[in-house]
């Protein structure tokens, strides 16, 4: 699950104009993240627009989130498609390219960014600055379609990818003991004949959806983690 709380930003077909930012945390920590916005100099000095806050009464930090997103008081502020970002977010990616990659992409999918997916981040922990023992993910991927016109030298398109499947690699191993073999649907094997085997990466909690999704993760109360279900 993410730390202390979240951000939601909805955005409108202009990734820049009258954006939303929603700062969701536990009532737990509600009045001292509004006295640090309101005072600390670093924080009100930053552009507009300002953080909303909201404080669900039935948020606390074992809250799954997935389930977070079936709240009353989240599903209320959020009416558009969203992005979703962990409040200890630390990233040289720009988030511009981010936005547009995933608007482009998810369009040219089914030809509708409001029916298409959404993209997640995952980085290489390994590396310079490697973090020993630091926890990763098994994730399964697939090489999109080739566009039609090459990708300017700056796009993120050549760092996509289709993702299969996700998982720690704790709930991995908890798989493999239990069943002694890690089972892989057929369908998938026959539908995507080359798929690449990751276990060095580890999701950033770097979202992008449309707003079906929301409706998606409230109908289907058995998803818990954004990041293993959704």
């Amino acid at each position: 699950m993410f730390l202390t709380f979240l951000f939601f930003g909805c955005f409108t077909e202009s990734l820049y104009k009258n954006p939303d930012i929603t700062l969701i945390t536990p009532p737990s920590s509600s009045i001292a993240i509004e006295a640090a916005i309101s005072r600390n100099p670093h924080l009100t000095s930053l552009p507009l627009p300002r953080a909303d806050i909201i404080a669900p009464k039935s948020l606390s930090q074992n809250t799954g989130t997935a389930e977070l997103l079936r709240l009353p008081e989240v599903q209320a502020v959020i009416d558009r498609d969203f992005l979703i970002l962990p409040c200890d977010i630390v990233s040289e990616l720009s988030g511009e390219s981010l936005l547009e990659s995933w608007m482009t992409q998810a369009a040219n999918v089914i030809g509708s960014r409001s029916l298409g997916g959404g993209l997640g981040v995952w980085f290489d922990t390994r590396g310079e600055h490697a973090v020993k023992g630091e926890e990763t993910d098994f994730v399964i991927t697939t090489q999109l379609p080739k566009p039609i016109v090459p990708p300017p030298e700056t796009s993120l398109r050549p760092y996509l990818s289709k993702l299969l499947y996700s998982t720690t690699t704790d709930t991995l191993r908890d798989i493999m003991d239990e069943k002694k073999i890690f089972p892989i649907r057929r369908s998938l094997i026959r539908k995507h004949g080359r798929i690449r085997l990751l276990t060095t990466h580890r999701a950033a909690h770097i979202y992008l959806f449309p707003r079906w999704i929301l409706d998606f993760v409230n109908r289907n109360p058995k998803l818990d983690s954004i990041s293993e279900d959704v």
